[in-house]
């Protein structure tokens, strides 16, 4: 037994030294330049072992999309709390979506996952599809807000779509597509976008 955990600790690890070298070979060389002679090389692991883990750079590269796209959905699993304020909370979401941009290896990972979508909308569309919506999460907790009283609106499922949309399109894409994300900026605008949004919404 402790020697078959020992064993799929081993591959564990293995595996995420190899997701990790892939993701620096991708956002510095590009999928269609990325070899995985150099995606073993930087993980430093064999390329046999590369290859028995994933079996091709195809599945290797979504196994990165795998755990980018399930990464941003676990840091928004935020359950409403009645206790705490709804600026607090909106805030909580607002930050759970830059942080995938909040270091320099998150935003060229992003800026790398964007231009693959960009330049394949059909691979964008089927690979999004297999996810929940990016505001999912958030929709649940204005259910909740919805039931405590807190949060009015005609459709709540809009009233989600609208607060990522002020959050992308004030600070996620201007951040992506510059040098990333200038927090004595951000800080100011995330806490207008949640006044607005909560001036719109708040019951």
């Amino acid at each position: 037994m402790q020697m078959t955990q020992t064993k799929n600790r081993d591959k564990s690890k293995k595996r995420a030294a190899i997701l990790d070298g892939a993701v620096d070979v991708f956002i510095c060389m590009g999928y269609e330049l990325a070899s995985m002679d150099k995606i073993a090389e930087t993980a430093g692991v064999s390329k046999r072992t590369v290859y028995n883990h994933f079996g091709s750079k195809e599945n290797l590269f979504q196994a990165v999309v795998n755990d980018f796209l399930t990464q941003r959905q676990n840091l928004k699993t935020i359950a409403y709390d009645p206790d705490k304020t709804l600026e607090e909370q909106l805030l909580a979401f607002a930050n759970a979506e830059i942080f995938l941009i909040d270091s320099p290896r998150r935003l060229g990972l992003s800026k790398f996952l964007t231009s693959v979508f960009l330049n394949d909308t059909n691979y964008a569309r089927e690979t999004v599809a297999k996810y929940p919506p990016v505001y999912d999460m958030l929709l649940d907790w204005l259910r909740e807000a919805e039931k405590d009283g807190k949060i009015k609106a005609d459709s709540l499922l809009i009233a989600a779509r609208v607060f990522y949309a002020l959050v992308e399109g004030a600070v996620t894409y201007p951040s992506l597509f510059s040098g990333g994300i200038n927090h004595a900026a951000v800080e100011p605008m995330l806490k207008e976008i949640i006044a607005t949004f909560l001036a719109r919404y708040a019951a």
